[in-house]
């Protein structure tokens, strides 16, 4: 079903492509682009860290991705995603958060990036990637297969125990982009995160993290007014960053309690 969604979706896109490249055209010359925040990347709470067993399992966590995850829209590294979890994550529940990533990054770059990061153990990942392949029309194909990718890296180079994936956005409520492509760009979002389910659904290791907060409304201008983005229309805000991060945090506590 997914597919054939796809190739009804691929029609449209064909038929609108010279609106939708104008419009493509229009946004990467207009929009606003915001840097990655300063700061700190790698947060250590010199907190005892024995192993990743059942008890002790969500201790270290390693954030990789794009720039989401990078913290772009947010004033610092403190008031974006790695920050935020290190600071509303209660006493004991971690002992490092290490961030790694950069704008830009499609899944297929992730994959990439991963390769050559050095090997060292982290007991959970929270992996954010797939806005810029549904903007670059990377292909479901491609990104179900960088998925697999991607976990398997982080389950045997990095040992995680445990990997969220966090579910695109509600691209279709991205202010900042004009309609129809908005429209476009936000079913596409959609597919790509039902090829996501599927994957969680057969893996022993993974999970998937809506943002629920970012479903409200149901046009942009709800989203523009909610305050949850930047003033780019495009990345999450400092406001955003910590409904994310309070989410990451209450499901760590919550898998650390078996509930």
């Amino acid at each position: 079903m997914i597919y054939f969604n796809v190739l009804v979706l691929n029609a449209f896109i064909l038929l609108l492509m010279p609106i939708l490249g104008i419009q493509a055209i229009w946004v990467r010359k207009k929009a606003l682009r915001l840097p990655e925040p300063e700061g700190q990347r790698e947060y250590d709470f010199n907190t005892d860290l024995l192993h990743c067993s059942d008890s002790m399992a969500k201790r270290t966590l390693m954030i990789v991705g794009d720039s989401a995850a990078a913290g772009v829209g947010a004033k610092s590294q403190d008031e974006a995603l790695s920050g935020r979890i290190s600071h509303l994550a209660p006493k004991g529940l971690l002992s490092r958060v290490s961030l790694h990533a950069t704008t830009g990054l499609t899944s297929d770059d992730v994959v990439n990036l991963l390769t050559q990061i050095p090997a060292k153990s982290y007991c959970t990942a929270l992996v954010s990637m797939g806005v810029n392949d549904v903007t670059k029309f990377v292909s479901l194909n491609a990104w179900r297969i960088n998925i697999e990718r991607v976990a398997s890296l982080l389950k045997h180079k990095f040992n995680c125990q445990s990997i969220i994936f966090t579910a695109l956005p509600p691209m279709h409520l991205f202010p900042v982009i004009p309609q129809p492509l908005r429209t476009i760009l936000g079913i596409r979002a959609y597919l790509f995160n039902k090829v996501l389910q599927r994957y969680i659904a057969k893996s022993d290791s993974a999970q998937i993290l809506r943002i629920n907060i970012m479903e409200q409304g149901s046009a942009a201008r709800s989203m523009k007014d909610s305050g949850l983005m930047a003033e780019d229309g495009f990345h999450p805000s400092s406001k955003g960053y910590a409904v994310w991060a309070n989410q990451v945090v209450q499901l760590m506590i919550k898998d650390e309690s078996g509930a």
